[in-house]
């Protein structure tokens, strides 16, 4: 008996550890994606890209299958907030990108 609740404690515990790192990594991806979309809206914004920003950015989030919360742009800077579903729980991502101060 004390062998299979040993078992199954072993089990569970895998479980809580499986998911948890597939949040953390799925939180990560999306921040990487974040920070992508932000540089790619700040290059169209510069003319290095064509195209809107948004839409770009848009574009980057969908590729990721986040979904594009807000993008604004603000003088020569672009803001993006993503956020993106994971076995139930919202994970949210946000990015600046544009010229250092």
């Amino acid at each position: 008996m004390l062998a299979l609740s040993l078992i199954f404690t072993s089990v569970a515990c895998f479980g809580a550890v499986q998911i948890g790192s597939s949040q953390v990594f799925s939180q990560i991806r999306l921040n990487s994606t974040a920070e992508q979309a932000a540089i790619a809206a700040d290059d169209s914004l510069r003319g290095l890209t064509t195209g809107f920003p948004c839409e770009i950015a848009k574009q980057i989030a969908l590729a990721n299958m986040a979904i594009l919360d807000e993008c604004r742009i603000v003088g020569v800077e672009a803001f993006i907030n993503l956020h993106v579903v994971s076995m139930g729980i919202v994970l949210n991502a946000s990015a600046r990108a544009g010229p250092s101060n």
